[in-house]
């Protein structure tokens, strides 16, 4: 008899431009995760993908080992199947969807011996910020605030008639790198700026005020910082809110950009606008066209003979 855990983890858009460090929602876009307990040792098999590690370095494993360290109990051998469907290093939650789906699949041997809150901490103590892990683990639009050493999240209503469009280049952005152009100090009038925005998207959304979601999704904390990372951003950003997106942010730390709008035609054309837009600036890129996710992270436990 052998045990089988499945984890699938939601890919995610942080920020959502003002919401910088605070603001994640969850994607309907999914790495799948397979954990089966064998006597001893590690062996991963990853699909999809060919730049993971494959010993004890892998994030995913780390991660699985993190509950047990945790409670003073040995791990057990494990094979871990990798399929990933988040691209690397774009500003989607694929570290995030790594962290989660180990020390869940480790809490389903461990007979759930932690909360989600506890889930949360441990995620955000490997991840370093929680707001990708938040949305991963609780599913939608989610708020998270670290304060005396404990996360906090609280789960927001995203309207299920927003689609969201993400656009991805051809190349990576790790976010140690996009983090390191950040200013150490900011004004007060962007601070301001950024506070606002984030109430106002907010509210913006709970009202469903199409109209008024452009300027909640304004950004003077990181985006401009960021833009020299990422080549034609601004101009990629524009062309979504010419054709028609309610508001366009880059995706967490980048490269990735996604925008907003109520309507699948609509969705589509503005996709391929801002693929097009981007060949100006000799990038290549492709698109999809998401719903939020709004169960977040599921774990499936298989007993094999």
């Amino acid at each position: 008899m052998s045990e089988i855990i499945k984890v699938k983890v939601p890919a995610s858009t942080s920020n959502l431009g003002p919401g910088f460090d605070t603001l994640s929602l969850a994607l309907d876009l999914y790495n799948e995760f397979t954990f089966k307990v064998t006597k001893d040792g590690l062996k991963i098999n990853q699909h999809n993908s060919n730049k993971l590690p494959e010993d004890s370095t892998n994030l995913v494993y780390k991660s699985f080992c993190e509950p047990f360290k945790k409670l003073k109990k040995t791990p057990p051998g494990i094979e871990l199947d990798i399929n990933c469907q988040i691209p690397l290093a774009a500003g989607l939650g694929s570290s995030a969807s790594a962290v989660v789906s180990g020390i869940l699949a480790a809490n389903t041997i461990l007979n759930n011996a932690l909360k989600k809150d506890e889930i949360l901490s441990l995620a955000t103590k490997l991840e370093g910020h929680p707001d990708n892990c938040a949305s991963a683990i609780f599913g939608g639009l989610t708020i998270s605030v670290s304060f005396d050493e404990k996360v906090y999240v609280s789960q927001f209503p995203w309207p299920k008639e927003l689609l969201i469009i993400i656009v991805i280049p051809d190349f990576e952005l790790p976010t140690r790198i996009s983090r390191e152009l950040l200013p150490a100090k900011v004004s007060y009038g962007d601070a301001t700026f950024n506070v606002s925005r984030t109430a106002f998207l907010l509210s913006s959304l709970l009202s469903k005020d199409w109209n008024a979601l452009c300027i909640g999704f304004q950004d003077r904390l990181h985006q401009p910082f960021r833009k020299d990372l990422v080549p034609g951003m601004e101009a990629v950003l524009k062309e979504a809110i010419n054709k028609g997106a309610f508001g366009a942010t880059l995706s967490g730390a980048g490269p990735t950009l996604a925008a907003f709008v109520n309507d699948k035609n609509k969705a589509e054309e503005i996709g391929k606008s801002m693929t097009e837009k981007w060949q100006e600036f000799k990038v290549k890129s492709n698109y999809k066209v998401l719903n939020a996710s709004i169960d977040g992270a599921k774990t499936e436990t298989l007993v094999m003979n």
